[in-house]
């Protein structure tokens, strides 16, 4: 595949995620979509469907044993490096972010390591890999949002609060995203139910798996929805006239992602696992930071601006960079 065709197939892909993104800018301009109905959805994508769509990326297909232990190496994988690109992102932020206005400050160093990984990167994982029989693209995608997830609620929260004491080690360990994490491999692992000791993994009842799908066909839709009416309430004039929040941007967007495309393709990384990986460095910023920003009492008109300026840059480098991914991978 070129990368004329690379490119064509991801902005196919992202754009069916900004049409649905439109439509929520829309519903938040005719009033159809209300903030606190905006919160609701939120919860209803954290606490329910991100874990469906993870138990059921790890539940949906069985493999052999041999295929088993290959993607449990990849896993390990994109935990090792989704680690380390959280820990290179933190450490390069207070070199690059010192501003003396705190607020200003914490902001962007917030925004800078935290995308959209839940609410776009997943998505398009789905999206761009998955296919009925094979769920690697949210499988692997669900181990770094993990990873994002230990990150936002341990350096991210105490960052933005100012304050160590602001962590919370239950929110940490009961997160609904690690807890999906954990019952899917418990349930991809497991040696207890065995497919005449060929293939690995626990085989759900139809019933139980049809639920499962049903609920993880909400993450395409809600979290865009989401996105949009956040886009309808922020000033994008403004935003697109604030020089520093270009090189927010410029790192989240492009600086990040292209350098661990560059370091995993030199370590020989390859397939669907560079992809992954590569998704989520690209993602814009994620909602969070307005909501943390807004929680902590921080510069919240800012993090609104960040949000919503890098998602629309975001439908012109996401292409870009993946599919350069998707070329080379």
């Amino acid at each position: 595949m070129d990368f004329l065709d690379s490119f064509l197939a991801v902005s196919q892909k992202v754009g069916l995620l900004f049409i649905i993104i439109a439509l929520g800018f829309i519903c938040q301009k005719t009033k159809l979509l209300t903030e606190e109905a905006n919160k609701c959805m939120a919860d209803i994508v954290m606490y329910f469907v991100t874990p469906c769509v993870i138990i059921n990326a790890f539940s949906s297909t069985m493999y052999t044993k041999e295929e088993l232990l290959g993607i449990l190496k990849n896993i390990g994988i994109v935990a090792l490096v989704s680690i380390a690109l959280h820990v290179v992102m933190i450490l390069s932020v207070y070199l690059l972010f010192r501003f003396r206005d705190e607020d200003r400050r914490r902001v962007t160093r917030f925004a800078a390591v935290f995308s959209n990984a839940g609410f776009i990167a997943l998505p398009l994982a789905e999206a761009l890999i998955d296919t009925p029989e094979c769920h690697e693209g949210a499988l692997y995608a669900a181990v770094f949002l993990a990873i994002f997830n230990i990150a936002l609620w341990t350096w991210g929260l105490v960052d933005m609060s100012g304050e160590k004491k602001a962590m919370n080690w239950k929110k940490i360990i009961f997160n609904p995203g690690i807890i999906g994490v954990v019952v899917g491999l418990f349930i991809f692992t497991s040696p207890l139910y065995m497919t005449f000791g060929e293939t690995a993994g626990i085989r759900l009842p139809g019933l139980v798996r049809d639920a499962l799908s049903a609920l993880s066909a909400l993450n395409l839709p809600l979290p865009m929805l989401m996105v949009g009416y956040y886009l309808g309430k922020a000033d994008l004039v403004a935003a697109f006239c604030d020089v520093w929040s270009y090189f927010c941007m410029a790192m989240r967007l492009v600086v990040y992602p292209l350098a661990l495309l560059g370091v995993l393709y030199l370590c020989g990384v390859r397939g669907n696992v560079l992809t992954v990986l590569v998704i989520g460095a690209s993602a814009p910023v994620g909602a969070t930071t307005t909501i943390f920003s807004a929680k902590f009492n921080r510069d919240t008109e800012l993090s609104v601006r960040l949000v919503s300026l890098s998602t629309i840059l975001s439908m012109i480098t996401m292409p870009l960079i993946v599919g350069l991914t998707q070329m080379i991978a």
